[in-house]
């Protein structure tokens, strides 16, 4: 037993070569690193980060596309809008120039038969003193203060009459709606932020035009309304008129 005191140092352990204790030692340290728990957290947290981040890249740039189709159909629908406001106020204003038409003819109308009844009058007086020539009654006619005008005169009046009543209706201020309405091109930007705004404010402008064309559209409608009904008592005066005429001539007729 006291004589293994006396071996060598070296004798007491197992020998290792170089390569040996090299191997061991970089298995070693790889295995200290690979077990480090914070090192494995951090890499899962960085991959959960990445995922979270382009999740809410993709569903932001959904949102985005589904504003900005909606601003699209909403400005369409506001471009229809107008563009039927326009072919009414087209129509309004050709139904307004008939209505003007039908309302001078009626003027027209209106004069001859003030004219006609003059020459009733006279006619009605002619065959009273022929009545009374026949009669033995040598009385003379007294001659009708009203007498019938010369055609010069009727036509300065059917004139004045017809200029004074175009003047005094009110103008349309919708003729020129239509021409007046340009629409502004825009080029397709990439930028969410720019194009959205871009149309939006295009949503504005449209619908300022559309209130200034329904004001007027309002203002034509109310209009053309007062033309009718003045329009319509004309008609009732040229359809007593008339009557009235029939009437005597019947009477003259029968004498």
């Amino acid at each position: 037993m006291a004589n293994n005191y006396l071996e060598p140092v070296s004798n007491h352990f197992p020998h290792i070569d170089d390569d040996s204790f090299l191997k061991n030692t970089q298995k070693a340290k790889a295995k200290k690193l690979n077990t480090n728990p914070f090192e494995e957290k951090y890499d899962d947290d960085d991959d959960m980060s990445t995922q979270s981040r382009q999740a809410y890249i993709e569903k932001r740039r959904q949102i985005e596309e589904r504003t900005l189709d909606s601003s699209k159909i909403s400005l369409g629908l506001l471009y229809e809008t107008e563009e039927v406001g326009n072919a009414t106020a087209v129509e309004l204003t050709k139904q307004r120039e008939q209505l003007e038409k039908t309302s001078l003819q009626l003027d027209e109308i209106n004069v001859t038969l003030r004219t006609s009844q003059r020459h009733l009058t006279g006619l009605k007086s002619l065959f009273g003193g022929l009545k009374n020539y026949l009669s033995g009654n040598r009385v003379q006619p007294t001659r009708s203060p009203n007498t019938p005008a010369n055609s010069s005169a009727i036509e300065e009046e059917v004139q004045t009459s017809s200029a004074e009543l175009y003047d005094n209706q009110p103008v349309s201020r919708i003729r020129n709606v239509g021409s007046t309405s340009h629409h502004q091109q825009t080029q397709q930007q990439h930028n969410f932020e720019s194009c959205l705004e871009s149309n939006l404010k295009e949503m504005c402008d449209n619908l300022s035009r559309l209130k200034c064309l329904a004001n007027n559209l309002g203002t034509e409608i109310e209009s053309q309304n007062d033309l009718l009904d003045n329009m319509n008592y004309k008609v009732e005066d040229v359809d007593l008129k008339i009557s009235k005429q029939s009437k005597q001539m019947n009477l003259l007729l029968k004498k």
